[in-house]
């Protein structure tokens, strides 16, 4: 009788050639164009108007492709899991970084907000009974008085892995097992988190002088005076991100407490409450990514090769 073996990990056909990935933070903070000024190029990245659709998309597929990993692993060698466990790693980093960046995003439409539902119920479930992250989630997610938004039913779908000639260098996309190698490369490429606190530091800076010349000008026209604010706004929106993904990298990378100690003590100067909860919810991501992390090194630890 013929034995029919299971997929695994094994089965995958690595694509080549490497493709260079981006994640959606990175992209989020790419928008700000300082040409005209640091006021008015903060002022009108508050004002964008964000895919958070396109993101929602991209995060359920990394899911998905985060689910698929684990059934193969259930079924491959273990050499092939501690093998590839970096791909799960790479994965889980741009599925959190999706998922903040819905956060994140101010929403401007109803179906934005039906985005932030579907995203933030995937994570409450994904999460099983850990009440304490749950609760980090919803705060996270919550944005104003959204009882009165009008609820628009919206299917979302999982975002689906570009061709390698469709593929654009700087877009966020999806990627899948099968591209496993750009996944590992991506994760040694990251730049030290370090350089994204120093980044939010001076954003943080920047909104403290926006605020300062509203309180201290009392004969600012109209004009002047929405443009500080909404200066101040968008300072405050790049340096949560930039908090948020140092969070992430952090996690992934040698991982340094001071830095993280840091990035908290920074998350206080945010102005808004909401801006501040993202970025203890990407500190309660960056412990899941850690404990990944962990849980890799002492699996290769243990795995003696022949």
């Amino acid at each position: 009788m013929k034995t029919i073996s299971s997929p695994s990990l094994a089965d995958i056909e690595l694509e080549l050639p490497l493709r260079h990935v981006t994640d959606d933070l990175a992209v989020f903070t790419d928008r700000l164009s300082l040409s005209a000024g640091a006021e008015r190029g903060y002022a009108s990245f508050a004002a964008e108007t964000y895919p958070v659709g396109d993101m929602t998309e991209r995060a359920i597929g990394h899911a998905v492709e985060i689910t698929r990993f684990l059934a193969l692993a259930g079924t491959s060698e273990r050499a092939q899991v501690v093998y590839y466990l970096d791909m799960l790693v790479g994965l889980s980093l741009l599925n959190a970084a999706s998922t903040i960046t819905v956060a994140l995003a101010p929403p401007r439409l109803a179906v934005d907000f039906a985005a932030r539902r579907r995203v933030l119920g995937d994570v409450i479930a994904a999460v099983g009974g850990d009440a304490d992250f749950a609760a980090a989630a919803r705060k996270a997610f919550a944005h104003g008085d959204v009882g009165d938004v009008e609820v628009v039913e919206t299917v979302f779908h999982v975002a689906a892995v570009p061709t390698p000639d469709d593929a654009r260098d700087g877009r966020p996309t999806v990627l899948g097992l099968e591209q496993g190698l750009s996944l590992m490369a991506f994760l040694r490429d990251q730049a030290p988190p370090s350089i994204l606190v120093d980044r939010a530091a001076l954003q943080l800076d920047d909104a403290d002088r926006f605020a300062r010349a509203v309180e201290e000008d009392a004969d600012l026209d109209r004009e002047r005076l929405d443009r500080l604010q909404r200066a101040c706004n968008g300072a405050n929106l790049l340096a949560a991100a930039d908090l948020s993904r140092a969070c992430l990298i952090d996690a992934v990378t040698a991982g340094d407490q001071p830095l993280r100690t840091r990035i908290e003590d920074m998350a206080e100067r945010l102005v808004e409450e909401r801006l501040r909860d993202i970025v203890m919810f990407a500190a309660a991501m960056a412990d899941r990514l850690k404990e990944l992390r962990r849980m890799q090194q002492d699996t290769a630890g243990r795995f003696k090769p022949l």
